[in-house]
């Protein structure tokens, strides 16, 4: 072979080394490309997965509050409103479930009626007046019956004035109103109350029941289970007390 053969052939063989290397760096390269755009692709869907699957964890932020009150106050949320429903069925009186349609709020100064009537007369003023525009309690053999703004029915006769027992108040709104919905549950007539000062301070108090005057609070009071009221709540309600509603 002569000498001008010889480098055409190496020459040929050094062009064909150069072009496999590049073809085996191309392919290296892109299936490097490949195995990332895998990896990329799982994450995507297990990211999708976890947000079709996984229940959400976001929860609002709960102030710890304390167990016992030995001066009688506590918290209440003021975001507590009366709803806009103005109707709720129920076919049969159901004393529970009026405390739990009944009002969890009353702000001092808001017009309201009040009066003592027998069961059949009761359920018909809390069905006339609608979800969260009255409030039950039980006096005796009847039922005291709060309601806000007109009476709905002719020929009853209401008074502008009420009592409640006061467990627990404070300054602060943002605490009470879990007991009460708890003692709601449990089947006892509560909502929160509140009231403002001569001075402009503010007060929210845990008020249990409405009754007709401070005797039949007192009865009410002296009659309830305590220890109950305590265990639901976690408050020290020993100073409990009639308070008119105004």
């Amino acid at each position: 072979m002569s000498e001008e053969s010889h480098d055409y052939v190496l020459k040929t063989l050094i062009v064909v080394v150069l072009g496999l290397s590049a073809i085996v760096f191309i392919l290296g390269g892109y299936a490097i490309l490949l195995r990332e755009e895998n990896r990329r692709a799982k994450l995507v869907i297990e990211e999708i997965r976890s947000s079709v699957f996984t229940p959400s964890t976001d929860q609002p932020e709960v102030s710890e509050n304390s167990v016992e009150i030995p001066t009688g106050t506590q918290i209440i949320r003021e975001a507590i409103s009366v709803p806009e429903t103005q109707n709720f069925f129920l076919e049969t009186f159901d004393y529970r479930r009026l405390i739990t349609n009944s009002f969890d709020f009353l702000a001092e100064g808001s017009e309201f009626g009040y009066v003592v009537v027998e069961e059949g007369t009761a359920f018909k003023l809390c069905v006339e007046k609608g979800l969260g525009k009255y409030f039950i309690t039980r006096v005796d053999d009847q039922f005291g019956v709060m309601f806000l703004g007109e009476n709905p029915l002719t020929g009853l006769y209401d008074s502008k004035t009420a009592y409640g027992i006061q467990l627990v108040s404070h300054t602060v709104s943002d605490g009470i109103a879990p007991q009460v919905m708890d003692l709601r549950s449990a089947g006892y007539p509560a909502f929160v109350y509140k009231s403002i000062t001569t001075d402009g301070r503010t007060f929210y108090a845990a008020i249990l029941g409405v009754f007709p005057d401070a005797n039949a609070a007192r009865n009410y009071s002296s009659e309830v289970d305590v220890q109950s009221l305590q265990r639901i709540t976690g408050w020290n309600i020993t100073d409990r007390f009639p308070r008119q509603l105004r």
